[in-house]
């Protein structure tokens, strides 16, 4: 490339269309807010009465959690499905907004179970409509494929989720600690609330700069469903919400079993989509056999969220109960130990990025040009995090230094930065070519699973217990790594089955590409 298409391509980027700062903004400001929501609400549920917090059992509270993280990724579908079939993406992306803002202040204002059962429901839809809609919305703010701006404007969107993800735990989990976590919740809505705004304000400019077939495509529904079936698809879908609210709130609907019930909900799906593509005619030889490569992947991944996604549960009553947060005469509030992780990834992208571009032909995996090398690595990887914390579990209360358990997150981060890029990056290289957007929410639907599975898994988790915290941290690392060798034998069996290709050719993961970021959906 000569230096002037470098100096073009340059500039070309650098003049970025208004959709950008201000889909950027809100995803930016939903992040910082869903996070700081997530960050005190498990000590929210188990915290006794007097202390301000709803008293559940601890294993109740962990396995809410993993329900409630499964439900956002399971209304990423649902998102898409209105904005394809009702809405159109820009106006999902507006109700998602206001659907989180008054998730928050449910959960800030309305006392007990229905706060929790309505905020957190409001909460999972509207994410899961913001989310896929933002990136829609984003995406068609660019002339193509070509346009040379597109990669650093989703490198902004996956900054800005960083940043909120960072962020959003530090302050509600001071607020929460000085003024008690309705205050916390409230200022979640307030931070959701100011990135509603920062949307609004900049909503008219962006739209109207916008081509017409790209207004066109963001503003209407893609495939509307008849006139006469919206009415009964909006009432079934909140009758159902209510109803399940409902269940939660009045104790019909056990805490421990939701977190199964989406579990299996989960599976479910994604062996339906598995089966309806694997026995389609619109599939081919090949692309079945792309299909098939792709199962050992979506196991490696989910058993990566189920390890990563322990942040919200698990490890959030470990740096409660377990953690010496003090420095000097100040504690550090457990809800920050939950910013590690973002942190982390903001701080080690790059050097990642630079590390697989220097070391070429001789990175791990790079003679079988496969994804599935480097996600077995990055699963095994995780499960070691969680044996870092095996010496110092069941050693009482403010046993663990925040270093050991900083240690055990940068761990699981190392593998984060090797299974989510690629798996995000093998949806599209396996994908056939009839169920290609239906294909990529194979890989939501891995967090879906990993998250309920994490819910489920916390339900052996005792801190109580000191043989038995340990043998939580032992088994559930173990089985992480036996997971991560498994998958890549797998692989294996069928050939160069993970690899990274188009029908045309392999490379659809460049090492240059690789920036692991947090899923938009970590």
């Amino acid at each position: 490339m000569t230096h002037v298409e470098q100096r073009s391509i340059l500039a070309g980027a650098s003049v970025q269309p208004l959709a950008m700062p201000a889909t950027v903004g809100v995803e930016m400001w939903e992040r910082f807010s869903f996070y700081g929501m997530q960050a005190i609400m498990a000590y929210y549920l188990y915290h006794e009465v007097s202390q301000g917090g709803l008293g559940l059992e601890r294993s109740q509270a962990t396995a809410l959690m993993g329900a409630y993280g499964a439900a956002v990724y399971l209304c990423t579908l649902a998102g898409g499905w209105v904005a394809d079939c009702l809405l159109g993406a820009e106006r999902t992306l507006l109700g998602g907004a206001l659907l989180l803002v008054a998730g928050h202040l449910a959960l800030g204002t309305l006392p007990g179970g229905w706060g929790v059962a309505s905020g957190l429901c409001l909460v999972a839809v509207g994410s899961g409509a913001l989310k896929t809609a933002a990136i829609t919305v984003l995406g068609h703010a660019y002339g193509g494929d070509a346009d040379a701006r597109r990669d650093a404007g989703f490198q902004l969107f996956y900054l800005g989720i960083n940043i909120g993800a960072l962020f959003g735990p530090l302050l509600t989990g001071w607020l929460s600690a000085h003024y008690g976590y309705r205050t916390g919740f409230t200022a979640a809505a307030v931070l959701m609330g100011i990135g509603l705004a920062h949307y609004v304000a900049l909503r008219g400019r962006y739209l109207g700069h916008l081509g017409e077939t790209a207004a066109r495509a963001i503003t209407r529904p893609g495939n509307p469903l008849p006139a006469a079936q919206v009415l009964p698809s909006i009432s079934g879908v909140l009758i159902g919400l209510l109803a399940l609210a409902g269940l939660l709130a009045t104790g019909q609907l056990p805490l421990a079993g939701l977190a199964t019930l989406l579990l299996v909900v989960t599976v479910a799906a994604a062996v339906g989509l598995f089966a309806q593509m694997l026995t389609s005619p619109r599939v081919t030889a090949d692309e079945r056999r792309r299909v098939l490569a792709f199962i050992p992947l979506f196991i490696a991944s989910s058993a990566f969220w189920s390890v990563l996604n322990q942040t919200y549960g698990v490890f959030a009553v470990y740096s409660d109960v377990r953690l010496d947060r003090r420095l000097g005469s100040f504690e550090i509030p457990a809800a920050w130990t939950q910013s590690f992780n973002p942190a982390y990834i903001l701080v080690l992208s790059l050097p990642m990025a630079w590390l697989w571009t220097r070391l070429g032909e001789r990175r791990p995996g790079s003679a079988l040009n496969t994804s599935a090398v480097k996600m077995c690595v990055g699963v095994t990887v995780s499960g070691l995090g969680l044996l870092v914390l095996l010496p110092f579990a069941g050693q009482g209360a403010s046993s663990t230094p925040v270093l050991a358990l900083a240690a055990a997150v940068l761990v699981i981060t190392l593998g984060e930065l090797l299974v989510g890029p690629v798996c995000m990056s093998a949806t599209t290289a396996h994908a056939p070519a009839a169920f290609r957007t239906r294909f990529s929410a194979l890989y939501f639907l891995t967090m879906a699973l990993g998250t309920s599975l994490a819910g489920v898994l916390s339900g052996w988790y005792d801190p109580d217990s000191a043989s038995a915290e340990r043998r939580y941290f032992l088994a559930c690392g173990l089985a992480t790594m036996a997971v991560g060798g498994l998958t890549l034998w797998a692989t294996r069996q069928f050939g160069a089955i993970g690899r990274s290709c188009s029908p045309s050719g392999p490379t659809s993961a460049q090492p240059t590409s690789e920036v692991a970021v947090r899923p938009a959906a970590p």
